[in-house]
């Protein structure tokens, strides 16, 4: 019986080291669902799957790369706060974000895609369905805000600095800027021009009315006053118009007055010749009586 039993355990041990024994999966901590080393098929080889509940850490002596149990990703960092987050330690043996990249579901509450360079430029760029759009502020403005989308056709761009929009642009295509503006050259449309002051049914407000206005209200009819422009600002493409509308009112009253000068010119010339005939008919009088 020994002899027997001892054959066959040659012969399984024999069978044992005769073969190939295929890779399938290495398991810890009792729960092969949770915590493996095994491979995956890919075209022509194979690829290697690791999974680790807790989450999975490569670490060198010059750098560290971390995967947390939450799907984020860091590098040189262990506690990443987005999907994609990129460190680096300062002076101080303290971890500076150096950039960051977030792509959150819809289920998750947000659409977002965020890239910061914290330093101290504090540049954080940021998108998504509950996010502010575009945003330049200081460390911490990552912050979740509002309902604005930000994409090719409805988004909002917020530039902050010092916790404060500097520059907004908004998805009915309005801009805020909260400071001077500085270009080499400005382009405004818009539609109508002035031109009707030149058509032929055009009425011309009366000089005598236009001083009376004056007088009481201390500004030019339909040109807002100085209070109003204070308060409520200048719409610059309408503004622009106005003014364009009073140099051709101020040019209809220049050519009547020129034509009403020229007319007196007229008259002056007139008045002067027949001045001038009298003067020699008076003397050739007065020669007679003498």
């Amino acid at each position: 019986m020994k002899k027997t039993l001892s054959i066959i355990g040659l012969t399984v041990f024999g069978m044992l080291f005769s073969q190939d024994i295929a890779f399938n999966k290495l398991y810890g901590n009792s729960d092969p669902v949770n915590y493996y080393l095994t491979h995956y098929p890919v075209p022509g080889s194979d690829g290697l799957d690791i999974k680790w509940y807790g989450g999975i850490r490569l670490q060198t002596t010059g750098s560290i790369l971390q995967l947390l149990n939450n799907g984020n990703v860091g590098i040189g960092t262990i506690e990443p706060q987005t999907r994609f987050e990129v460190a680096k330690e300062n002076s101080n043996n303290k971890n500076v974000v150096m950039a960051r990249f977030s792509a959150y579901g819809a289920t998750g509450g947000s659409n977002m895609i965020s890239i910061g360079y914290h330093n101290t430029a504090n540049l954080e760029l940021n998108s998504g369905y509950t996010s502010s759009g575009f945003r330049y502020g200081d460390y911490g403005d990552f912050n979740i805000e509002n309902d604005n989308e930000f994409n090719a056709s409805f988004g909002a761009i917020n530039f902050i600095t010092n916790k404060k929009i500097q520059l907004a642009i908004k998805p009915n295509g309005n801009a805020l800027l909260n400071g001077k503006f500085e270009a080499k050259e400005i382009k405004v449309t818009s539609s109508p021009t002035a031109d009707f002051v030149f058509d032929e049914n055009y009425d011309l407000p009366r000089l005598e009315d236009i001083e009376k206005h004056i007088k009481e209200k201390k500004h030019l009819p339909e040109i807002a006053s100085a209070k109003m422009m204070e308060k409520e600002g200048v719409n610059v493409g309408e503004f622009q118009i106005k003014l364009l509308q009073k140099i051709e009112e101020l040019t209809l009253y220049s050519i009547e007055q020129n034509k009403q000068i020229k007319q007196l010119q007229e008259e002056n010339k007139t008045l002067k010749s027949e001045s001038e005939e009298i003067n020699k008919k008076l003397h050739h009088i007065l020669s007679i009586t003498k």
